[in-house]
């Protein structure tokens, strides 16, 4: 799941010529909404952090073997792998917003059945809920700042969407590591609810893409957003008809496109490969087991778990 975020930052950013300084200025309000629909990889990142920490007490408290620790762990990526299949259909019958919006409450609703799960059966479920919203947040999210933004700076707010989920992922194991000591695990996944609760709330005032509003017809809708969103008039215009244009030729998109475009196959081969790299590399398993692999060198279990935030803390900063 890394290495979608890290391969659309490609995607989304594009050659262009440097803006005017007035134009610049005009995409602050695109930057800030951009930033705030970031918050969706801060999620992403918490909810795969989080149960590194905790995983040890969960154990424990459910008298859980290795197998069941395992899926345990694994259902959230079941459960993204899911919600990454239906994700596109969703945003285009529901658009950016409407997608990350569910995802939002898929958060809230995971987070709170695993807080609050008797036993390892709910947590399950719980954590299938947290994959699912991870995997429509991560196509969502990207694909929304990229229509929002202007090309100049769209390379550099996707990369930005996927540092959040990095600094997620060591926000997460800094709050276990706080909490190791008390052994509360419940409050190591329910603290989870309050950005997902404030998540919830931003994704409320975002504006639907303009891209999408075309997409439905809603040429007037379009225009008004992209006015908001680049107060030089004639800037948002422009983009208007560029959409406008691109949209025309939706039969060399999809499918017809990866046959006639050499250079569209070569993206998407390598960023498949880049995919399978990554996760031959271990650093997943590392992510979700490392307290454990701390523990086999004979690191006790508080002193494991803040071993792994500086696994977190390198792994940002990276």
């Amino acid at each position: 799941m890394f290495g979608v975020t890290k391969g659309m930052v490609g995607i989304a950013a594009s050659s262009s010529e440097g803006l005017s300084t007035g134009q610049t200025r005009s995409t602050a309000r695109a930057t800030t909404l951009g930033i705030l629909a970031a918050l969706a990889g801060l999620m992403f990142g918490l909810d795969t952090g989080v149960v590194a920490g905790a995983l040890p007490f969960i154990a424990t408290d459910f008298h859980a073997g290795d197998v069941l620790q395992g899926w345990i762990v694994s259902s959230m990526m079941a459960g993204a792998a899911v919600g990454s299949l239906f994700a596109g259909r969703i945003s285009v019958r529901f658009g950016r917003t409407g997608a990350m919006l569910g995802a939002a409450i898929l958060f809230l609703i995971g987070t709170l059945l695993c807080a609050l799960a008797p036993g390892a059966a709910i947590m399950i479920v719980g954590r299938i809920f947290l994959g699912l919203a991870v995997g429509v947040a991560a196509f969502a999210a990207p694909l929304y700042i990229s229509e929002i933004t202007v090309e100049s700076v769209r390379g550099a707010m996707i990369s930005f969407y996927q540092l959040m989920v990095s600094l997620g992922i060591f926000l997460a194991f800094v709050s276990d590591s706080l909490l190791a000591s008390g052994g509360h695990w419940r409050w190591m996944l329910g603290i989870m609810a309050v950005p997902a609760s404030f998540f919830l709330v931003i994704v409320l005032i975002l504006p639907h893409s303009p891209r999408w509003l075309m997409m439905r017809g809603e040429t007037e809708h379009a225009r008004r957003v992209l006015q908001s969103l680049r107060s030089d008039e004639e800037v948002a215009e422009a983009e208007l008809v560029d959409i406008q244009s691109r949209l025309q030729k939706s039969s060399d998109a999809g499918i017809g496109l990866f046959k006639s475009n050499p250079n569209f196959r070569r993206t998407v081969f390598l960023g498949m490969l880049l995919q399978i790299m990554q996760q031959l590399s271990g650093i997943n398993a590392l992510l979700y087991y490392a307290p454990r692999v701390f523990q086999a060198a004979h690191f006790g279990t508080n002193a494991a778990i803040w071993a792994t935030t500086l696994v977190g803390l390198t792994n940002m900063g990276r």
